[in-house]
């Protein structure tokens, strides 16, 4: 793709491609969606819409009317004690989340896989972090979820932390069991935060699976939405799946133990006095849409993807990761994708494919289905994720399929064993304090520092090194092997240097 002079010029040369987005934002450019709510006005005369704290507009850093309004609306929607507008994306509520639960020189147990703004949060408030990790699918070389077991034995070890982060579902689709980490963690005194930042929607398909069985179906009774399984705050990032434009999220608090002004307080310090009223409308926006139809909107979604998954596991040489494992290569297994059969494992909405049976990476996938008009979310060992949204519509699985069964038909069944990634066990770190000042070293020159910036394999996951912990020569021959090896190192500079404590 050629360089655009300008950012303007890439978005206008960008809408103007006929392409089929698996990709954020999930309202996926549909416009008609806007229209046929009525709400086409904003997305026609955006300019005159983009206002600031004028009379009568409420402000964010003190909402009393309109947006106090959007706030308990949205309250009511995901049944929880409150809602925070989030205009810095969920980042802001995961910072806010933390510097409200635990106290300057406390301890937050979360897990490695945390977001970016969990590892600032904890710089920001002096936190003194226990990292879990998280477990591994084995087979298919996918991280998985946080086990209960690992949360029970960090909080025997760190009674004196104040709250636990979970990151469900993680970047790949993976929920963990919110119900039993509730519990555990309350068992200790702890708060639990749910970063469910790729999740906005699952309480939408918890309502709908209610609504099928007030009307006879059999559906059995799971929930997925950490908002009902116990969390005490969760923060959703609705423009990932939902209806919102990118940058707007909320953060719901749910538990009784929680101060909701601690919250409030800190988000008055973290978000701009000059929030932009078009995200704040597109919030308010989704908002009504999710009410008013987001049975319709998420039952055809739903059948969509049931329709997506009985398609795919008849492709040759395509694997669909899915009810806990890999299914397809052309089975015809046409009945292994119930939407509910699970609580943990994957959120049917992140497709995870693989076509390594017939010689694909990951990388050329993404090639083959971008030159057919095809835009996945990220490449993640010999998968891609196709992140779907309430944008989608039938068309685009449809065209999909049909890209997936030209690929299949072009490439046919590889003549070489398949044989899984491999699977690198990562050392593991010894623990220190997270410094609050860094400089940047040489990789191979910091052996025994301790880590600034966390070190990680794009896209984003577990990462190697974590804030707080310590280099090693076996940690720095362990990201050595992986750099040389071709892969996308964060945390490492073109000219090989690292941020590390002062």
């Amino acid at each position: 793709m050629e360089k655009s002079k300008s950012i303007y010029d890439f978005l206008k040369k960008n809408a103007a491609e006929d392409h089929i987005s698996f990709h954020m934002p999930g309202h996926k450019a549909r416009r008609q969606l806007y229209a046929e709510c009525g709400y086409a006005d904003l997305l026609n005369d955006a300019i005159r819409y983009d206002i600031t704290e004028i009379p009568g507009a409420d402000a964010l850093y003190h909402p009393k009317t309109t947006l106090r309004a959007v706030m308990d609306n949205y309250a009511e929607l995901y049944g929880v004690r409150h809602t925070e507008l989030l205009v810095n994306g969920a980042s802001a509520g995961i910072i806010a989340a933390i510097l409200a639960c635990v106290p300057v020189g406390g301890k937050l147990i979360l897990g490695r896989n945390s977001h970016h703004a969990a590892f600032s949060a904890l710089r920001l408030g002096g936190i003194n972090p226990v990292y879990i990790q998280p477990e591994t699918d084995a087979k298919y070389n996918l991280a998985a979820e946080i086990s209960a077991y690992a949360l029970e034995e960090a909080c025997k070890a760190n009674p004196d932390a104040s709250a636990v982060l979970i990151t469900s579902p993680n970047y790949c689709g993976m929920m963990s069991d919110i119900s039993l980490l509730t519990e555990t963690a309350h068992d200790y005194g702890m708060a639990l935060i749910v970063d469910q930042a790729h999740g906005a929607h699952l309480r939408f398909f918890d309502y709908d699976a209610k609504a099928a069985r007030e009307e006879g179906a059999f559906v059995p009774h799971i929930s997925h939405a950490a908002e009902t399984l116990g969390a005490d705050i969760v923060i959703n990032s609705t423009h990932k799946t939902l209806l919102s434009f990118t940058g707007s999220s909320i953060l719901n608090i749910c538990g009784d133990s929680i101060d909701i002004n601690a919250v409030s307080d800190v988000l008055r310090m973290l978000q701009t006095t000059s929030p932009s009223y078009l995200l704040m409308a597109s919030l308010d926006i989704n908002e009504k849409i999710m009410r008013e139809r987001g049975r319709e909107i998420i039952k055809s979604w739903k059948t969509d993807l049931d329709y997506f998954y009985k398609e795919a596991v008849k492709i040759s040489g395509l694997s669909v990761v899915q009810g806990g494992g890999a299914k397809g290569s052309g089975s015809g297994d046409e009945e292994c994708f119930p939407l509910y059969r699970y609580r943990e494992g994957p959120d049917v909405t992140k497709i995870n494919i693989s076509m390594a049976e017939l010689g694909l990476s990951g990388e050329r996938l993404e090639h083959e289905l971008r030159y057919k008009g095809i835009i996945g979310e990220m490449v993640h060992g010999e998968y891609l994720l196709l992140m779907t949204g309430a944008g989608n519509v039938r068309g685009d699985y449809d065209r999909l399929l049909a890209a997936l069964r030209d690929i299949s038909a072009s490439y046919g069944i590889s003549h070489t064993e398949y044989r899984p990634p491999r699977s690198f066990e990562a050392p593991r770190p010894e623990a220190s304090d997270v410094p609050t000042s860094g400089e940047l070293v040489p990789l191979y020159a910091s052996d025994g520092r301790v880590l600034y910036d966390p070190i990680i394999t794009y896209p984003p996951g577990t990462p190697i090194v974590c804030p707080g912990e310590i280099m090693s020569m076996e940690v720095i021959g362990y990201i050595q092997n992986l750099l040389s090896e071709g892969n996308r190192i964060s945390g490492v500079d073109e000219e090989g240097m690292i941020k590390v404590g002062v």
